[in-house]
């Protein structure tokens, strides 16, 4: 069922045994993994079915801490969330990533990645995924070209998949409609909490964008409205918990990262007609599925932990000798560009067109070179390799003071706006030069080239942005002071409240978020149907 919560009374009240706040990835898939259990849920979305201005400016706050990020834009307040608009790149994060590092500080969840690989092959379907297989030996035989010869003890090679990408506004809307056990509403704007004295949620209150007030009873409630908004909402909840609901301990928001987002290091090639085509997107078949792979460099686990480095897959951008070939038009204005040209393309009409269309006028330039390279390449020869760039989304390291918080803006329905005190700290930065340093060095030995750093010393950040990946802002650790939820994503000072989505990562890796938000959602789905079914103990669940 999909109802506008403008149409119910005022003074409504909406009942039942689950409650969700958020229809991004997140939100979506639990509901759907619900349905399959056959247990009834609420699915409430603060936006409409596509975007609204309105809506969306709720996401408006300040950033205070570094300044290559925003609030607002890389987030779609609507069905389906930021799926709208992202680039489908995904992989599992490292089992490497889920330890307790030296080299990272705070680091270690309290599950493993093999608690999690059975969730990530049921995750898979949801992105319309290949297989659960991203080992390049999976893939022996089928990928075009051949990888580098480097020695696998000192670089290897990293396997993604490309999602075509799936919005889930699109692939996921008629199902939900069509369910008899989910009720979704939309424009339904969680704006309170009410706690009681034994730490049980025991309603919610929902205000429309016209002044209706809606109230919600269930047994268990999920908050999944992404990794800023999650601990936002948390903050503002200070009726019953002058701190916020969830921040005994002052962690709510806190441990806040992104993935450091670059072209930094190149190489150039001994060979200028050396054959990358391995780590080209491929679009392969094995004996389980077919999936598009994109490989990229990789340091193994062992060399992380002896050299105390934080993770990071380098993948392969050659810049050849007609720079019709090359690919540095792609700044935001080509991105703006290219979502507004796939969504009409599609026959849909383009999300956020208003503000892309601004970013595209700030910088025209960009969008006239990248349409004139793609016709001029149907004619052109690429020529041989001049260099070849490394691009990533490196890991950074969780920080207690790179945080969210709150100022004194407040929105239209009186909630404090938030704040974004993103911190990059030097020791991300060198982690960055250093695993440079040591693909150099593998290149080296091969024979293949010579290593450019793009970090000097001391390392600057003004080359480094946003990955649009807002992680750890509600991190998941068994001790309540050391994480707002636990192994199962409960809030530590509630009894029946959940988050959902990459604000409980206790670190964030370097793989893009979406796949594991996914899976550790079909997780709480598998805990929460336990708990339904009074198949856990109370003190684990």
């Amino acid at each position: 069922m999909l109802t506008d919560l403008e149409a119910l009374d005022e003074a409504a009240e909406l009942t039942a045994p689950i409650c969700i706040f958020g229809a991004g990835a997140a939100g979506i898939t639990l509901a759907l993994e619900l349905a399959k259990k056959k247990i009834d849920c609420l699915l409430l979305e603060g936006g409409g079915l596509e975007f609204q201005a309105d809506s969306q400016k709720i996401y408006d706050g300040e950033v205070i801490g570094d300044q290559h990020t925003d609030l607002a834009y890389s987030r779609l307040r609507q069905f389906g969330g930021t799926t709208g608009h992202w680039t489908g790149l995904c992989a599992p994060l490292d089992p490497i990533d889920f330890e307790k590092r030296k080299a990272i500080p705070h680091s270690g969840w309290p599950i493993t990645r093999a608690d999690l690989d059975p969730f990530y092959a049921r995750a898979q379907p949801y992105l319309q995924l290949g297989p659960f297989a991203y080992g390049t030996d999976d893939w022996a035989g089928k990928l075009e070209g051949e990888p580098l010869p480097l020695d696998p003890a000192k670089v290897g090679n990293a396997v993604y998949q490309n999602s075509p990408p799936t919005r889930f506004a699109a692939s996921y809307m008629a199902p939900i409609e069509a369910s008899k056990t989910i009720r979704c509403y939309y424009h339904a704007n969680l704006t309170d909490l009410d706690i009681d004295a034994a730490d049980k949620i025991t309603g919610a209150e929902l205000k429309t964008f016209h002044g209706k007030t809606v109230r919600v009873k269930a047994d268990h409630f999920v908050i999944a409205c992404g990794g800023i908004e999650n601990a936002r909402l948390l903050l503002n909840f200070t009726k019953d918990r002058p701190a916020g609901i969830g921040n005994q301990n002052g962690l709510v928001g806190r441990y806040y990262m992104d993935h450091l987002n670059c072209t930094l290091g190149s190489f150039v090639p001994a060979d200028p007609q050396l054959s990358l085509d391995f780590y080209a997107t491929q679009e392969v078949k094995n004996a389980e599925g077919e999936a598009s792979v994109y490989v990229g460099l990789k340091l193994p686990a062992d060399v992380l932990r002896t050299e105390r480095l934080r993770n990071n897959t380098a993948f392969l951008a050659p810049i050849w000798e007609d720079e019709t070939f090359n690919d540095d038009f792609r700044d935001h204005s080509w991105v703006a560009f290219s979502s507004i040209a796939k969504a009409m393309a599609d026959g849909q009409v383009p999300d956020q067109l208003s503000s892309r269309l601004c970013t595209i006028l700030d910088d025209p330039g960009s969008v006239a070179t990248g349409i004139t390279r793609h016709v001029m390449r149907k004619v052109h020869s690429h020529g041989g390799i001049v260099r070849v760039d490394f691009k990533q989304d490196a890991e950074q390291a969780p920080n207690p003071d790179s945080r969210v918080t709150l100022y004194e803006e407040k929105d239209r329905f009186g909630m404090q706006r938030a704040a974004l005190d993103w911190k990059i700290s030097e020791a991300d930065l060198l982690s960055l030069r250093r695993t440079h340093e040591l693909i150099g060095i593998a290149m080296g030995e091969a024979g293949l080239g010579r290593v450019k750093l793009g970090l000097g010393l001391p390392p600057s950040d003004q080359d480094i942005y946003t990955g649009y990946h807002h992680i750890g802002t509600t991190r998941m650790h068994e001790d309540p002071r050391q994480g707002v939820v636990n192994s199962h994503c409960r809030v530590h000072a509630t009894k029946n409240l959940y988050m959902a989505g990459s604000s409980v990562f206790t670190t964030c890796g370097t793989a893009n978020p979406t796949l594991t938000i996914t899976a550790l959602a079909v997780r709480l789905a598998a805990h929460l149907d336990d708990v339904y079914h009074h198949r856990m103990p109370k003190d684990e669940a």
